[in-house]
């Protein structure tokens, strides 16, 4: 009589362990990425905050978000922060200095200038996760990667010009900057690298109160910067470093691309300022770029992940 006992397996159509766990990350990031698209609108309602001041504030409310939040998940904080390293404190300053390097863009160069310049961080990261971690890139991804830079194209639909090299080259620092961090994430995935934001939080503060002679500003314009470091970057960091263990470097900097679509939709619907045709119709293909993304999951297999 033959054998009729068989391996249990998983039924067809049902998510593996790989897939769930991708999803989440997957969520995780694109809840930053929107969470990182209230910038625009926070420092538009501020009134006399110099990019220092909000630097210096925000910084403030993101070092607190995560001092907060040690204590909670770890009940400690020197602990926890020690664990990260030296890699996870390299981690940190890039991420800090990354803070910076969006202000002096804009300071020196056009807006669209910094937008498509910004959108070259996937790439970056593809090329850095594929040296240092051997993360190959999917076709699904490099697809997904080309849709969300023509969407940028379109949205700065003759806006680039060669003017303000010195901020693109900011913009092109602070690009690499988020693509290093992006990568040394995912290289730390095994311990909790989330103390690495606070790393951040204080580098930025200290180095941005180098730069400011008077602290003095009016209480709306602090109680703004405080609370974008809590929401948009504190929680939004915590949720992209959760995110970072499940999901390819590539990929994370791929997802945020949603921060680039809702900026200009915020100003739009709670300052009625109209972003343009070009914009909406550049932001619907970035949308889909990130969709692609998004719909995909990584697939289990017995040999290493193909990314």
């Amino acid at each position: 009589m033959p054998n009729t006992s068989t391996t249990p397996a998983m039924e067809v159509g049902t998510p593996s362990v790989d897939d769930q766990l991708y999803r989440r990350g997957a969520l995780l990031v694109i809840t930053c990425g929107l969470l990182w698209s209230l910038a625009g609108i926070g420092v538009r309602m501020t009134t006399e905050a110099t990019g220092w001041h909000i630097v210096f504030y925000r910084s403030i409310g993101v070092s607190i978000t995560l001092f907060v939040y040690l204590l909670w998940q770890q009940k400690q904080v020197l602990a926890p922060v020690k664990s990260i390293g030296l890699l996870g404190f390299a981690a940190g300053t890039l991420m800090g200095a990354s803070f910076f390097g969006n202000i002096f863009a804009l300071l020196y160069t056009s807006v669209a200038n910094v937008t498509f310049i910004l959108s070259t961080a996937p790439f970056i990261a593809a090329i850095l996760g594929r040296l240092m971690l051997g993360e190959r890139v999917k076709k699904r991804t490099w697809l997904a990667i080309a849709c969300t830079t023509s969407g940028v194209l379109v949205m700065v639909n003759g806006g680039l010009s060669s003017d303000g090299l010195i901020g693109m080259g900011f913009a092109f620092f602070m690009a690499v900057c988020y693509a290093g961090f992006s990568v040394i994430m995912r290289h730390g995935k095994a311990i909790d690298m989330v103390p690495t934001a606070l790393v951040a939080g204080l580098t930025s503060m200290a180095f941005a109160a180098l730069f400011i002679h008077d602290f003095t500003l009016p209480s709306k314009d602090i109680l703004i910067a405080l609370g974008l470091g809590v929401v948009q970057m504190g929680f939004a960091l915590i949720c992209f470093i959760k995110g970072s263990r499940y999901v390819p470097a590539a990929e994370l900097t791929l997802l945020t691309m949603l921060e680039v679509i809702l900026s200009p939709l915020w100003v739009w619907l709670l300052l009625n300022e109209h972003p343009g045709n070009w914009t909406l119709v550049g932001g619907a293909i970035i949308m889909l770029g990130v969709f692609i993304q998004a719909s995909g999951a990584r697939r289990k297999h017995r040999h290493p992940a193909v990314y």
